[in-house]
């Protein structure tokens, strides 16, 4: 165990992971929530039954029934039974696991386990489990003992974590989860639980108790005044335990991220201050990457085969991925410099953000500041984290092969799975000599028309073609992709969206108030502008000499390259019309469903937007046999036509009687016209670089060998979206929505203050008849 256990860091203070004031006050917020809630829950549900208990125990007593006395015994029982079912409804928590580790199946991983737990003071894992996730993670199984009894705690381990960190990171992360086996304040998780799946069946479960106020509001008007008072009463029991719960949700979620904080100091004191910020930084890398793999995986099970190992695939595409970006880091953790290590910065702050209120984790750089408030370093071990598992490969491949196990797949050799991978990062549009021109980012979005790309002088193609993808394009694209950025951050901030850190909007290094930001806004337009129109024409630098070098060898390529980003034109802005369509409908649907009542003016609002992306679809599949491909684009995409590729369009326009099925089927037709346009559009510019380089080949001989094939051709007219023109969203609710949804602390108030008042009326009803205040 010696050989493979990292050392600890030495003199770490006496109290250096004692929880914070902040920690222990959100911790008696949370409880103080959590018991408030209670209270109020079965205060209301107590009082609702006792009423109705008591209304008909005083009716019988009198001399003659009472129909008034009834109407309120009854009513006081519904809301009774209302507010009781919920409990009916709480399910045991547990997290499914399928491979379990034990001293005998893995007996230095329960050592090195052991010793980590001894060492940070927390109890050892009762079981210890090996999960397909990018995770680590402490869980119980609950159940109604569990809430009185103090539950054992479980580890999970992903071994797609595992693979992606060093051992010195994987012992921060596990030492981090053990900082949460210490804290006694785990247990207020479990009752929050609880009430989480209380309020959720209160709040918004419709159920046959709904079904039958909704009938009897409907029925004649003598008795439908109860139906409505009883729905009245039932929406404000909600409203008051939706601002409850959220009140607990709140405070239990800031005392989870000084939980966070706490047990981000447990594992400083096992590893030092770096090594579980490399663990956080390698995180989006590894998960991305297991993402790829698991991918990759499913293609090739689809065919009949794997291999032994997928965890390979995972480190391969890791590899792949930091060749494509030019990034030697990606993946990695910069060394730490030995001059003032304690200043060394991994994470930055943005400067926005999203709101932290509901966020149940700090944001990175708020997790390196605390873990490097006090600077403890620690001697970084670089082995793989592999080393403390007994027998890794077997592991490993026993681990893949419980994942296939349900399908019927041969196992390849790792070279000729490998082989199928590496092509898929051989796409032409990869090639590092493009500078990441065409990375995540479309260059015919901003020409609604394919002949804009074509509008600059090229005076000669060989010298044109020889100074295309400049070393300093990358800088520029850099620069371009930050300005971007830039500007979103500062639109969030303006609408509200985002806040920015502490409070202080800091720009450039300055700081700036929320009235500047129209103004620096502007000016980021501006400069975005400018830095994308030096992008923009090299673009069009890199059509038109290409071009013209096809139209100077002859032999229809100069068509044939024209037909090609016609067809890129065509597809990518398909794609964006679509796509900004079914936006629209999506921001209309959370909108007129936020209230979760959808009156008919809201229905005609969604029908409208519905029909945005009817037009949509409507026009891909109408022009559908208009879209003629070329041959070796008919051939990678294994298609006749692209009318044969779509398919029939039997969809029908949204109406409100089919409202409901209609929104049910829309993502099927959405998706399948996505997936088809951006094939095309993938396939066609890997197809366009690929004659581009060709052409230039030819150019430097003097001839091209060949003839070019049938040029692509698209309808001469066509939706297109250039940015800018997208469809406007609505950011805000209306005024009675923000009320329903007590969106904001003004509208939460207030809808509160009424809910509490109607609530206050029904007790007062039910109360009156008991203290002989009627009848």
């Amino acid at each position: 165990m010696e050989h493979i256990y990292p050392a600890n860091p030495a003199n770490i203070p006496a109290d250096f992971t004692k929880p914070s004031s902040a920690h222990r006050r959100q911790a008696a917020l949370a409880a103080l929530g959590l018991v408030l809630f209670v209270v109020i829950y079965f205060a209301l549900t107590g009082w609702f039954a006792w009423s109705a208990y008591q209304l008909i125990l005083i009716d019988l007593a009198g001399a003659r029934r009472n129909i008034f006395l009834w109407v309120l015994a009854l009513s006081s029982g519904f809301l009774a039974l209302f507010m009781v079912k919920a409990l009916l409804f709480v399910k045991k928590g547990s997290i499914a696991q399928d491979y379990e580790v034990t001293a005998q199946s893995e007996p230095q991983l329960l050592a090195f386990l052991n010793r980590l737990a001894d060492e940070t003071g927390a109890p050892r894992p009762h079981r210890v489990f090996l999960s397909p996730r990018v995770n680590a993670c402490v869980f119980y199984d609950l159940s109604l003992l569990n809430f009185i009894f103090p539950s054992k705690k479980n580890l999970e381990i992903g071994l797609p974590l595992v693979n992606a960190l060093t051992l010195s990171e994987l012992k921060a992360v596990l030492a981090h989860e053990f900082g949460h086996f210490v804290q006694r304040s785990m247990a207020l998780g479990n009752w929050v639980y609880i009430a989480q799946q209380i309020a959720a069946h209160i709040i918004a479960r419709r159920d046959a108790l709904d079904n039958f106020l909704r009938f009897l509001s409907g029925i004649d008007l003598r008795i439908a005044w109860i139906g409505w008072l009883l729905r009245l009463i039932v929406w404000s029991l909600r409203a008051t335990m939706e601002t409850v719960f959220n009140l607990v949700l709140l405070a239990q979620r800031a005392l989870s991220r000084e939980m966070e904080f706490q047990a981000d100091l447990v594992a400083v004191t096992v590893t030092g201050s770096d090594a579980l910020i490399h663990a956080l930084h390698k995180l989006q890398a590894a998960d991305e990457a297991w993402d790829s793999a698991q991918s990759f995986l499913n293609d090739q099970v689809n065919q009949g085969k794997a291999n032994k190992d997928v965890f390979a695939i995972q480190t391969r595409v890791l590899q792949h991925t930091s060749k494509i970006l030019n990034d030697p880091l990606y993946g990695k953790a910069a060394p730490v410099p030995t001059n003032k290590p304690e200043q060394h910065r991994v994470f930055t702050a943005d400067i926005a953000q999203p709101p932290r209120m509901w966020a149940t984790h700090p944001y990175n750089h708020e997790r390196e500041q605390n873990a490097k408030k006090v600077y403890v370093p620690g001697v970084l071990d670089n082995r793989s984290s592999w080393i403390i598992f007994d027998n890794p490969q077997a592991l490993k491949e026993t681990f893949t092969s419980k994942l296939l196990e349900r399908f019927k797949v041969e196992l390849q050799p790792d070279a000729e799975i490998f082989t199928e991978l590496d092509k898929r990062y051989e796409r032409e549009y990869l090639n590092s000599r493009y500078r990441g021109a065409y990375l995540g980012r479309s260059f015919v979005r901003h020409a609604s028309k394919p002949d804009q790309l074509y509008d600059v002088r090229i005076d000669s193609a060989i010298d044109a073609l020889r100074a295309l993808y400049p070393e300093d394009l990358a800088s520029k694209l850099d620069s371009l992709r930050k300005l971007e950025k830039e500007r979103s951050l500062l639109i969030a901030l303006r609408d509200g969206i985002y806040t920015p850190p502490d409070g202080v909007i800091r720009f450039r290094g300055k700081e700036v108030s929320k009235r500047e930001l129209p103004a620096l806004i502007e000016t980021l337009n501006d400069e975005c502008a400018a830095a994308h129109q030096q992008v923009f024409r090299h673009d069009q630098e890199c059509r038109s000499a290409h071009r013209i070098a096809a139209r100077q060898l002859g032999k229809g390529w100069d068509k044939y390259l024209s037909g090609l980003l016609a067809l890129i034109h065509y597809a990518e802005h398909q794609q964006a019309n679509l796509a900004d369509s079914r936006a629209l409908l999506n921001n209309t649907y959370a909108v007129v469903t936020a209230d979760r009542n959808v009156s008919k003016r809201e229905i005609k609002r969604l029908i409208a937007a519905g029909d945005e992306v009817f037009t949509a679809l409507t026009a891909i599949f109408r022009m559908a046999p208009e879209v003629q491909l070329p041959e070796p684009l008919r051939q990678k995409l294994e298609i006749n036509s692209w009318g044969e590729a779509l398919g029939e369009f039997s969809f029908v326009p949204p109406t409100r009687e089919n409202i409901s099925n209609w929104l049910s089927a829309v993502d099927s037709w959405i998706n399948s016209a996505l997936g088809w346009l951006g094939a095309l559009r993938q396939l066609s510019l890997e197809h366009l670089l690929q004659t581009e380089t060709q052409i230039a080949l030819w150019l430097n001989k003097g001839e091209a060998t060949e003839e070019a094939p049938a040029a692509a051709q698209v309808p001469s007219e066509y939706p297109t979206l250039t940015p800018g023109e997208e469809r406007e969203l609505q950011k805000r609710l209306g005024l009675w929505d923000k009320f329903q949804t007590a969106d904001g602390a003004v509208a939460g108030s207030l809808r509160l203050v009424v809910a509490a008042a109607i609530i206050g009326g029904a007790l007062l009803l039910t109360a009156a008849p008991q203290l002989g205040l009627l009848f």
